[in-house]
């Protein structure tokens, strides 16, 4: 029978103490933090850009935050909590979309081909 470590701190899991070597390795590299600060940067403009898209449908749609609030069945501040979050369900966006406008839909573009993908299915009653 082996013996159990008492100390929970002791306790080392499986690819622990690898990730975190590989971790420092890389962090100790010339320029990384340099690096990383690009990406969170990228990653805030990114997040921005999704915000005033959401409200840029609904403000092409006429449509204030209350009255898509209404449209959806949801209080005010859930459309400020779905306009400024970073990501969320896609029945989520299938409704609001659905709210502010009567077919939502999402085009991906693969190997220079359009893919149209109905959202309709996807919307909660």
């Amino acid at each position: 029978m082996t013996s159990q470590p008492t100390d929970p701190e002791a306790t080392t899991f499986v690819g622990t103490e690898a990730t975190q070597e590989r971790i420092a390795r890389l962090r100790s590299r010339r320029g990384a933090a340099e690096r990383v600060d690009s990406i969170r940067v990228e990653m805030a403009e990114a997040d921005r850009t999704y915000a005033e898209n959401l409200a840029a449908v609904r403000k092409a749609a006429d449509l204030t935050q209350v009255e898509l609030a209404r449209a959806m069945g949801v209080a005010q501040s859930e459309i400020s909590r779905i306009e400024s979050r970073p990501d969320m369900l896609l029945s989520t966006l299938a409704g609001y979309l659905a709210a502010a406008g009567d077919n939502p839909r999402v085009v991906v573009t693969i190997a220079g081909h359009d893919i149209e993908i109905n959202l309709t299915p996807l919307i909660r009653h």
